[in-house]
């Protein structure tokens, strides 16, 4: 596997650090291993699905039809896992779109009869059953419900300023190591808010993952965008349900690498073959994130009911959305014109109205500056950006005392080499403190793969410190 200087930042946004210059990413993800392929330019038809036995039937409000496998249920939200072409996603259907659901020829549960029979759609007052949620910790008891609020967190992606690049403060690692906390609270709704511009390829896919597969599976998922510039919008686009605030912005995912040198040829085709694959789990049109990638135009109608069609072409489409020569970036007017977003919020109460919840219980602890509440799972997030804050700043000096007491040790005598010995080792391990906090240390400083630091690194500089201590 190639590891590239790569990064995925607006160009200024990219020139704000010098540590963007040091960005190195995976041009291939570890489970994007494909040839490369011809993308086409063509706007999408209406996607087609099929429906198998065994496979529910749901109608929704406005006439469309919804075929596929029912994977979850709470109040009267149905997620419905549905296949197009050689992709399969899970679409997230609220009460109010719902008219009818066909449940099918699923087989019963033991002691249920069978019914084939539409059902009206379960009302949002009136829960459907799930099954048992996993037991939590016994260090950490799930906490109790205030009545029939539905509970939620904030949990932020970026912070703006020296703490918003993605693979370096954006990163899976955080999000995973926060789940057993967000169940054990009892959340029902993750608020994702982000603000970053950009940063390294090598994370979007390990980020995409961890919200698709866990974030989306164990509660509604919402992206709430301030800055999503390139990087950070690829990683959003995992999530089927986006709210802009008034200001907010989406796009300009434009690949650099070395001096500002645009990606192109296969690694190019391969990082639009994966963000296809990204769209198909957002559910939204390849078109608007390719149209985001590369200068490809885009337009779009939208019919008295308004469902809106894309077009690849700057004249199909009623409503001009990007010319060619230019790459996308959406603004809140326009994304919310187009049912990108479900719309614009500035505050919490504004968030809840636009997503139709008649209840939200904010989760966390109130504090100054912060315009939502801080729950024990964002106070993570952000210990792990100020910690790695702390570290990138420090790691050089770290690097250098190491590198200076093993010179020096090396023509000591046995006392004094014995203790520059004990500072070289506790030089390195600091550092690898720093790695293990954040394994992406390994790659931005060290141009060493995460998984082979201990190999590559770490195993030969203990054999240095422990040479010393042996003469």
């Amino acid at each position: 596997m190639t590891i590239r200087p790569f990064s995925l930042r607006a160009p200024l946004a990219g020139l704000r650090r010098a540590t963007a210059q040091a960005l190195f990413a995976l041009v291939a993800a570890a489970s994007l291993a494909i040839a490369p392929v011809a993308l086409h330019n063509q706007a999408h038809a209406a996607t087609t699905l099929t429906q198998s036995a065994g496979t529910a039937k749901i109608t929704l409000k406005n006439g469309t039809v919804v075929e596929g496998e029912i994977v979850r249920e709470l109040n009267g939200i149905v997620w419905i896992k549905v296949t197009s072409g050689r992709t399969e996603e899970t679409k997230m259907l609220l009460p109010d779109e719902i008219s009818s659901i066909d449940r099918g020829t699923t087989a019963p549960a033991a002691g249920t009869p069978a019914s084939n029979a539409p059902t009206e759609a379960p009302k949002p007052d009136a829960p459907a059953a799930e099954a048992p949620a996993a037991q939590t910790p016994a260090a950490q008891p799930a906490a109790p419900r205030s009545g029939t609020a539905r509970r939620a967190v904030v949990l932020t992606l970026g912070e703006g300023g020296d703490k918003d690049m993605v693979g370096m403060y954006v990163m899976a690692k955080p999000l995973r190591d926060a789940l057993p906390i967000l169940k054990a609270d009892n959340i029902d709704i993750v608020v994702f808010r982000i603000n970053s511009g950009g940063g390294a390829l090598l994370e979007i896919q390990k980020l995409s993952d961890v919200i698709y597969d866990e974030y989306r599976k164990n509660f509604r998922t919402v992206a709430w965008v301030d800055y999503a510039i390139s990087a950070a919008a690829m990683t959003a686009h995992a999530i089927e349900e986006i709210v802009f605030m008034p200001e907010g912005a989406y796009g300009a995912c434009t690949g650099w690498f070395g001096q500002l040198q645009a990606v192109k040829d296969r690694d190019l085709e391969e990082v639009l073959f994966q963000m296809e694959k990204i769209s198909a789990r957002g559910n939204h049109n390849p078109d608007i994130m390719r149209a985001m990638q590369i200068m490809n135009p885009l337009s779009a109608s939208i019919s008295d009911r308004g469902e809106v069609t894309f077009f690849a072409d700057e004249t199909s489409g009623s409503l001009l959305l990007n010319p060619k020569g230019r790459v996308l970036t959406f603004n809140s007017q326009t994304a919310a014109k187009v049912r990108f977003s479900q719309g614009t919020a500035a505050n919490l109460e504004e968030l809840a109205k636009v997503l139709k919840e008649p209840e939200i219980e904010w989760v966390g602890t109130k504090r100054p500056g912060f315009d939502w509440p801080i729950h024990r799972a964002e106070q993570m997030q952000m210990d792990f950006r100020e910690r790695t804050y702390k570290d990138e700043q420090q790691l050089i000096e770290y690097q250098v005392t190491l590198d200076a007491a093993l010179q020096m040790a090396a023509g000591m005598e046995d006392d004094r080499r014995a203790r520059l010995a004990g500072r070289a080792r506790e030089a390195m391990n600091r550092i690898i403190a720093a790695v293990n906090n954040n394994p992406n240390f390994a790659l931005f400083r060290f141009n060493i793969m995460p998984e082979r630091f201990r190999e590559e690194w770490i195993v030969p500089t203990q054999k240095r410190i422990s040479d010393l201590t042996r003469r």
